[in-house]
């Protein structure tokens, strides 16, 4: 009975000693950004995980609201620099009629070192951007210098 208890004891003193060598990076700390910018005419919010094998922002949750009837729409778009350099993305819009509307996707585009988004003001009548709020910009939290 000694020598089962003993085992139990050794097997479990060992599990609390490996566990965090062998955890994933995601157990490392906080691995999503979150950000809001927020006016009296609109509100945007992005939120994403950073992933590493591969490198993706999987999920980005996307919001974007329009809180003024002022003949603008509100758009939109999240900016990103690392690998393939420094990449504005598609602009997302509040659909017509709709003051409030939430995307959600990913992002693969090889090593990503920062990222933030831009809320903008688009001109219904023409479609041109009148004025865009960015973000603070996130910086990727894993360390890539010893990556090969």
């Amino acid at each position: 009975m000694r020598f089962k208890t003993g085992l139990v004891a050794t097997a479990a003193a060992l599990a609390t000693l490996l566990t965090p060598l062998i955890a994933s990076p995601a157990a490392a700390g906080n691995l999503v950004s979150d950000e809001s910018i927020s006016t009296n005419a609109y509100y945007g919010r992005m939120a994403w995980q950073w992933r590493i094998n591969p490198y993706r922002l999987d999920p980005i949750v996307i919001i974007a609201e329009d809180r003024a009837t002022d003949g603008y729409r509100i758009g939109i778009r999240l900016v990103t620099g690392g690998e393939i350099g420094n990449r504005t993305w598609a602009m997302r819009t509040v659909p017509t009629g709709q003051t409030r509307y939430e995307w959600r996707t990913y992002l693969d585009a090889g090593w990503i070192d920062h990222a933030y988004f831009q809320v903008c003001k688009i001109k219904a009548s023409t479609g041109a951007i009148a004025s865009c709020h960015d973000s603070k910009v996130m910086l990727n939290p894993f360390d890539d210098s010893n990556m090969s």
